[in-house]
């Protein structure tokens, strides 16, 4: 069932919610490279496009937009997706890479994330870019809706350990594991 461009979710294990994702070719001021990249924002429930589509051009400043990209969220990253919610300024990371041919713009939507370890780990290819953008209103109540409806972990237990069993002797050998530790002979 879908809710305000969302699926409504009763304790799932994993849910996801489409985006779309805004990026900006503007001049750059460094004489190695002309152009900088960056995504400025990502937009909830957004219309469908067949791979990068230009929806705004100022000068040289261009505006391309690419949908729908999933967010998924997964049941055992809810400490990932809390920290994110309690910063006060949730946020998606947007990972994009390089598509290596000379297509404009040359970034493929590799995925969008609410893990910032995950976009954490992303960041270590050479070929990535990857944007820290804020999460629209309407995700953030999507995914709180979420955590609210995931069940507490239970509290971390150490485990106890169990009495070793002591080996008997069998067939005149002596055991190879003794609570009395080795013979003396054999301790050289």
């Amino acid at each position: 069932m879908r809710v305000n461009g969302f699926w409504e979710f009763c304790v799932e294990r994993e849910v996801s919610a489409m985006l779309g994702v805004v990026l900006e070719r503007r001049p750059a001021t460094s004489r190695w490279v002309d152009w900088v990249w960056a995504v400025p924002e990502v937009v909830a429930d957004a219309p469908e496009t067949d791979g990068w589509r230009e929806i705004a051009r100022d000068g040289e400043t261009v505006r391309y937009f690419s949908a729908p990209h999933a967010l998924t969220l997964h049941h055992k990253m809810v400490e990932a997706y809390d920290s994110n919610i309690e910063t006060g300024e949730p946020c998606v990371w947007a990972l994009l890479e390089a598509t290596g041919s000379g297509s404009e713009p040359p970034w493929r939507v590799f995925g969008v994330t609410a893990d910032p370890y995950e976009a954490q780990g992303f960041m270590e290819r050479p070929d990535s870019l990857v944007e820290r953008v804020p999460m629209p209103a309407a995700t953030v109540a999507w995914m709180a809706r979420f955590l609210a409806a995931i069940p507490e972990a239970p509290s971390f237990k150490k485990r106890r350990r169990t009495k070793a069993v002591a080996e008997r002797q069998i067939f005149g050998k002596a055991p190879i594991f003794s609570p009395e530790g080795r013979p003396e002979e054999d301790r050289s």
